[in-house]
Parts: C-alpha cells; structure tokens; sequence
C-alpha cells in the first residue's frame, strides 16, 4: 500500500481556502433570508392598508401577524441548517467546495486591479523604507566620523537632507498604499457573498 505524502502547506491552505468558502456562504444565505423578509414585510405593509381601522381589530390583526412572523423567526435556524445539511452529501464534499468557493473569491480579490495597486504600492513602500534606513545609516556613520575629527562636515548635512527627503518619500508612498489597501478591502467586500 503506498503512502500519501502529507504537504503541511497545501493542508493549511485548504483550510484557509474553506475558512473564506463558508464566510462567503454564509454572507450569501443571509443576504438571501434579509431579501426573504423584506419581501414579506412588503407583503404585511400593503395588508395594512387593507385591515379595518377600529383600533380592536387593528390591535388583534398586529397580535396575530407579529406571532406569525416570530414563529417565522425562530424557524429561521433550523431552516439555515435544513438547508446545509439537504446540500452537502459529506463532510469531505462540503470541505472540498468550500475551498473551492474560497479559492475562486480569493483569486477575484487578488485579480481585481486595486489589489493589484496595493501590492505594487506596497512593493514601492518597502523599497523606499530601505532606502531610508540605508541614508540614516550613512548619515549616522557620517556624523560620528564628524564628531570625532571635531570638523564641521558638509557632507553630513547633505546626507542629513538625503536621509530626510528619503523618509518624507516613504511617509508618502505608505500613506498611499494604505489609501490603496483601503479602497482594495472595500472592493473585496463587495465580492463576498456573490
């Protein structure tokens, strides 16, 4: 009998994968029920308009109607579960189609052109924050050599406005990523549940 060999990294991303699937399903069943009751309170809103206004009868339409809709209510659960347990054959299928669920709204998220900015945006972040350290370094090394031949330096100032102008750049194109990553989350919302 051979052995299946076990990849710790393709496991631990179905789990993510199925983590995403069943966040996107439930968004999804629970946009459904919201739509499901609205439509019923539009149901009850034109009924209104058709009840008796002595204010006995309105009383005992309004008693009788709220019961049904929280009779409705709590049947909602086990209607959810119904309706997880009628669409999954087994615990190995509905794992399975969550990580598919979850891999297909994650490569639309990663394909979505603001992800794509944030990424690129980011990149450009950490390339600029390296550079930054790297000036302040040089800048450091500048200043003790300076300091110690007690000479006042010009190329220390000059490394010091480098080092500076270095760290306003990467203050800037960080503001920017998260601008980016902001907008990016905001389109990824929009796609679960879809």
């Amino acid at each position: 009998m051979a052995k299946t060999k076990f990849d710790v990294k393709t496991e631990a991303a179905k789990v993510f994968y199925a983590g995403v699937g069943v966040n996107d399903l439930a968004v999804e069943l629970v946009r459904d029920y919201v739509a499901d009751v609205q439509t019923k309170v539009a149901d009850v809103q034109k009924n209104v308009t058709s009840i008796d206004l002595d204010p006995k009868a309105l009383r005992t339409y309004i008693e009788a109607r709220v019961a049904a809709l929280q009779s409705e209510a709590k049947g909602y659960p086990a209607k959810v579960q119904s309706v997880l347990t009628e669409n999954v054959d087994t615990a190995a299928d509905a794992f399975e189609d969550l990580v598919k669920r979850g891999e297909t709204l994650v490569a639309r998220i990663r394909r979505q052109e603001s992800t794509k900015a944030t990424v690129s945006s980011a990149k450009n972040t950490a390339a600029k924050a390296k550079t930054t350290t790297t000036q302040a370094s040089k800048t450091a090394d500048a200043s003790k050599t300076a300091a110690k031949k007690a000479v006042k330096s010009t190329p220390v100032k000059k490394k010091a406005a480098a080092a500076k102008s270095s760290a306003k750049a990467t203050a800037t194109t960080a503001k920017k990523t998260a601008e980016s990553a902001v907008k990016a989350t905001g389109d990824a919302a929009a796609k679960v549940g879809d």
